[in-house]
């Protein structure tokens, strides 16, 4: 073969790897065993990643999972076999354990007194390193260390950069960490990572009378912004998750997880498309996981839904046709 030849093979190659923005779904965990007619869908809407998400749940001071109160799919065993499933069907993973709070959010979890960061550190790090053995076991391509832990990074970042140090001696995979929107900017450890994890939950409209022009210009905006933060770091950014309600006024607040309103489905597929056409082919941007995606999937989301999901609406067409036509 020509030299010429083999060098355009080779970075064909390397491109067809490597190229391609991250085209990901968040994958709820279920309550029920799922085959691989949950998975088809993922593959048709383009997608070319998978985010699966293990839970655990803070009771006592201390981070509880595996339990048997818990769903099938936010379990280890449940989790093994989702990302069984998806590499059958050619889908990348990252998984991404994250913990929920009842009735608060995550980046406000703080605690007094220098024993109980102990005792929840300790049993926070047993989570973590539950799952990144599941990653290493089932050789998963990215493993997310942390979901908005706000005050929680803020006030201890020496474990941080412990936890990571033991992450990296367990698992050759690349690392990243999911910050929220609004604090991405203070988090210390990044050059300890792989990629610039940020739920990209941006407000992109100033009223809930949401205009297009509007949101692509406040994208515009934040654009401007996240290239710069990426360079300075050295790092490409990548959304760990994105999305919005099919709710009025959801471009306003996006985190919000409310559902209480007039259903917009224009509004939430206005934007999706938003972000396609404004930070999607930005070189700065490794790609995005959407907020969120269902097994069962003829029996999620709809035209009456108010919720997050773009399953059977007009924003997966919209996900679906952009994925198909764009790296």
């Amino acid at each position: 073969m020509k030299k010429g030849l083999f060098l355009l093979l080779i970075l064909s190659i390397q491109f067809g790897l490597y190229g391609q923005k991250m085209k990901g779904l968040s994958f709820v965990g279920s309550s029920e065993k799922i085959d691989s007619t949950d998975v088809m869908p993922i593959v048709e809407v383009n997608a070319n990643w998978v985010s699966i998400m293990p839970f655990g749940f803070i009771r006592n001071g201390k981070v509880m999972y595996n339990s048997k109160w818990q769903w099938w799919g936010e379990k280890t065993e449940g989790a093994r076999e989702t990302i069984r499933l998806c590499q059958e069907s050619g889908l990348k993973i990252m998984l991404k354990p994250q913990i929920w709070i009842m009735g608060a959010y995550t980046g406000d979890f703080t605690l007094e007194k220098e024993g109980d960061w102990m005792v929840f550190e300790r049993s926070y790090r047993e989570f973590v390193m539950e799952f990144v053995q599941l990653a290493v076991e089932m050789k998963v391509d990215l493993f997310c260390v942390g979901t908005e832990w706000r005050e929680f990074v803020k006030e201890r970042p020496v474990f941080w950069k412990k936890l990571i140090g033991e992450v990296k001696e367990t698992y050759s995979g690349k690392l990243t960490y999911a910050a929220n929107w609004d604090d991405y900017k203070d988090v210390p450890f990044w050059k300890e990572l792989d990629y610039i994890g940020v739920d990209a939950y941006f407000p992109i409209c100033v009223s809930s009378d949401s205009k297009y022009k509007e949101m692509c210009a406040s994208w515009k905006k934040y654009s401007a912004v996240l290239g710069q933060f990426s360079k300075e770091q050295g790092l490409k950014i990548l959304f760990t998750e994105f999305g919005y309600r099919s709710l009025a006024g959801t471009t306003k607040a996006p985190w919000v997880s409310d559902t209480k309103g007039k259903c917009d489905l224009n509004e939430q597929n206005n934007g999706y498309k938003a972000i396609f056409e404004t930070v999607w082919k930005e070189d700065w941007l490794a790609g995005g996981f959407v907020w969120k995606w269902f097994h069962n999937h003829e029996s999620h989301g709809g035209k009456k839904n108010l919720g997050f999901t773009p399953q059977n609406k007009p924003a997966e067409e919209t996900i679906r046709q952009f994925w198909k036509e764009n790296n």
